[in-house]
């Protein structure tokens, strides 16, 4: 798709000239092909490319783009590019597969047994086809072994500047994530769209703020930052989230932080406390508390029982 490419594209060559004059360097960024010819989108652009995918061996960041067409046409193009997925994976590279992008991940087996989201108008086929993937039809980011998917191109956005703050500068996202993230305007907050069975609000501004708790919850978040990013009083942020969302801010961002250390104590050796401090939570027994009234057994007994 050549809207996931070009917003990618866009976002990184505008980081890039932030970061050489904050750090002297541009970043390198390279368009990378299955064999190194140009492609064309489904629209019919034209898209020359940098090489193809053995030109490629560690990089520090691998961003998947979006398709659109037949979908068994399209991962049987790309096989090569699912073997690199799974090479890249191993030797701990992130990477970012925004909307159908999340589809490759799971062909290549990487996404099994971990949780992800995919485009809004896919989650019923996504899920039908990937049994043994823990699909979340709900979120809006999801990330897990550093692996990040997303339902939508903004919020693949707001992973974008998420990564830029981790890879090349704080002030190199926040001017990013100015530039792009347009404050969203009110007005939505009670209108509901139908996706696959389930409704989905409206509020965008209220959406914004779901994902940056969806992608920052590690930290200490405070209801007044979220809702000064949402230029609102705290009182008027609270009402809106409940009304779009059925629950609380801090409902959510205890359930978005629950999910991530269930994740972690299925797919990762660190203990208990390590978990607790990852997902925000500096006291262990506050992370216990919280992770039995959601799933109704403490950390210790779920990792016991999927062991």
């Amino acid at each position: 798709m050549g809207l996931s490419l070009g917003l990618t594209q866009d976002v990184f060559a505008y980081a890039s000239q932030l970061q050489k004059r904050m750090l002297g360097r541009e970043i390198d960024l390279k368009l990378i092909s299955v064999d190194g010819r140009p492609v064309h989108s489904f629209s019919g652009l034209k898209v020359e490319v940098d090489g193809g995918l053995d030109d490629v061996q560690l990089p520090d960041l691998v961003i998947v783009h979006a398709w659109w067409g037949d979908l068994d046409q399209q991962l049987n193009a790309q096989q090569a590019l699912l073997k690199k997925l799974q090479y890249w994976h191993e030797h701990g590279v992130p990477i970012l597969a925004p909307t159908t992008a999340s589809y490759f991940l799971a062909d290549a087996g990487l996404l099994d047994n971990r949780m992800c989201t995919t485009h809004w108008h896919k989650h019923a086929e996504f899920i039908k086809r990937y049994p043994k993937v823990d699909c979340h039809p709900e979120r809006f980011i999801t990330a897990t072994g550093d692996l990040y998917c997303s339902a939508g191109l903004n919020a693949a956005l707001q992973v974008m500047v998420y990564l830029l703050s981790r890879f090349s500068h704080e002030e190199v996202a926040t001017q990013v994530e100015h530039t792009f993230l347009v404050d969203f305007r009110s007005g939505y907050q009670h209108d509901f769209i139908q996706l696959a069975d389930q409704s989905r609000h409206l509020d965008e501004t209220i959406l914004s703020a779901q994902q940056w708790i969806e992608i920052h919850f590690q930290q200490e978040i405070q209801l007044q930052q979220l809702a000064d990013k949402s230029n609102m009083s705290l009182r008027t942020f609270k009402r809106r989230f409940k009304e779009a969302t059925g629950v609380a801010p801090l409902q959510y961002i205890q359930k978005i932080r629950i999910e991530q250390g269930r994740e972690l104590l299925t797919h990762s050796n660190k203990s208990i406390g390590q978990i607790s401090y990852l997902v925000g939570y500096d006291d262990p027994g506050h992370f216990n508390r919280l992770f039995k009234r959601a799933y109704g057994t403490t950390p210790a007994k779920w990792r016991k029982h999927k062991e």
